[in-house]
């Protein structure tokens, strides 16, 4: 995926999303909100950004345990609890050994695991036909 550098850009993508998942809404021919801007409005993206961060950090461990438990379940609940019992004793890349996972921050760990679940949710589609 191409990153977005430009203010134009990231609205045209809200504004995609928008459109898809949020067709009602009517900005009453306000340019910049119906052109996407209403992204904008969501303050803690600028005030607090580490809380979409985090967010985004735990969704790839949490991707990362789904697949572990596909290859083994009981190595996987046995990593998952091991890193529940260290709590936050131990700082985020300690935690992430600690828990035998990849390192998001690391080239090619993303792409890796959601390739993973990507693949999978086409086999549970396939079983729902």
């Amino acid at each position: 995926m191409k990153c977005l550098t430009t203010a134009s850009e990231r609205r045209a993508i809200w504004h995609a999303i928008e459109e898809k998942y949020l067709p009602w809404r009517d900005y009453d021919g306000n340019k910049f909100l119906e052109e996407g801007g209403f992204w904008m409005q969501k303050q803690h993206i600028f005030m607090y950004p580490f809380y979409y961060i985090d967010y985004a950090l735990a969704q790839v461990c949490a991707f990362q345990f789904y697949v572990k438990s596909l290859e083994n379940k009981e190595q996987a609940w046995n990593d998952y609890l091991t890193l529940c019992k260290a709590g936050g004793s131990q700082g985020y890349f300690s935690l992430l050994k600690l828990a035998k996972l990849d390192n998001p921050f690391e080239e090619g760990t993303v792409k890796k695991v959601v390739d993973e679940v990507v693949k999978q949710i086409e086999v549970l589609k396939e079983k729902i036909k």
